[in-house]
């Protein structure tokens, strides 16, 4: 039998350790202790340790898995301590089996260490100042965002889509005559040339 290769995420691939994890985790249940009435910890809202954390990874995420993140750094007494570093998907599903909360600013927080930006793709008033390549890349994101939003079938939102439509046929027919410029001299009907 083959087994399967391991796969590790690149070294350029955004990654969070299990240490933030807790402490993002802690965090969110700081805040809703205190708006509770309560002081952090507490019964309601106890604190997270890295050991309780580690020891829910590979029922969360499956033995063979998590041992794909596994790493280990020394502490100040020179110990091996082991941890994990997980890429987006595995950080978030962590996160998410704690608390939703918790899964958000994650993934926010793994947007930022991957250099997303929160862009509104329905926005061409920067169209002109990007490349040609840039611009058709835009206008087939804003396309794939508005119909998988707004097109539903029956959908209140079919409005917004049909206004998103014209918004973005005005921003294809910039892009394309941009892309698709006319040489002087040649007949635009290509179906003279055998």
């Amino acid at each position: 039998m083959v087994k399967n290769p391991v796969f590790l995420p690149a070294p350029d691939v955004a990654t969070m350790t299990s240490l933030e994890l807790v402490a993002f985790i802690n965090e969110v249940r700081s805040k809703k202790a205190k708006l509770d009435g309560q002081t952090f910890p507490c019964k309601k809202f106890p604190q997270l340790l890295h050991k309780n954390f580690l020891g829910k990874v590979p029922k969360v995420l499956s033995e063979d898995h998590s041992a794909k993140f596994l790493a280990q750094y020394k502490d100040s007494s020179g110990r091996g301590v082991k941890y994990y570093k997980f890429p987006r998907r595995e950080a978030c599903l962590m996160a998410m089996s704690y608390d939703y909360e918790a899964q958000a600013k994650v993934f926010d927080r793994m947007d930022e260490l991957e250099g997303r930006m929160k862009v509104n793709l329905m926005d061409f008033s920067q169209l002109r100042e990007m490349t040609v390549s840039e611009m058709q890349t835009r206008v087939t994101q804003a396309e794939r965002f508005s119909f998988e939003e707004h097109g539903q079938r029956g959908s209140g939102l079919m409005t917004q889509r049909k206004k998103e439509k014209k918004m973005i046929e005005n921003a294809h027919d910039v892009v394309k005559k941009l892309s698709q410029i006319e040489l002087p001299g040649f007949d635009s009907e290509v179906s003279r040339i055998a």
